[in-house]
């Protein structure tokens, strides 16, 4: 499920080295933070991973995968909305490419917002780091 997410956005971003697509499953299942699934008919179709961020206070999402036939179903919001419901009152971040409008779009929708910029890899690829503080989200 991880590669053919990951293979679509690096050919969405027309880059040849794309790092997160470095990360294995089995990485994931060993790092320090909770993932979470989503099925569709007994099928996991999608992932989320949550662990401390290096800013401190923050909960990063780390990674956030929908397999490419299952997008566009709700997995990835309702992943998230999981990890925001489990952790009210927590600070989440997370980094995206900038060119990803899709997960941007998606970011947005509930209440993250872009506070900084950056690039990765050999190739520079731009990122937005976005946070939603629930804080600020208060009336």
């Amino acid at each position: 499920m991880l590669v053919p997410a990951y293979a679509q956005e690096a050919a969405q971003l027309q880059v040849a080295h794309f790092p997160p697509m470095e990360r294995s499953a089995a990485q994931i299942q060993a790092g320090e933070g909770l993932s979470l699934g989503a099925f569709i008919a007994h099928q996991l179709v999608g992932v989320l991973s949550l662990e401390p961020d290096d800013e401190p206070g923050q909960v990063l999402v780390s990674s956030l995968v929908v397999h490419p036939a299952s997008q566009r179903l709700g997995a990835g919001h309702a992943l998230l909305r999981e990890a925001i419901a489990r952790a009210p009152e927590a600070v989440f971040a997370v980094a995206t490419a900038a060119l990803n409008e899709p997960a941007l779009r998606l970011y947005r929708s509930l209440g993250f917002i872009e506070y900084r910029r950056g690039s990765i890899g050999p190739e520079a690829i731009a990122l937005v780091k976005l946070r939603r503080d629930p804080e600020a989200l208060s009336p």
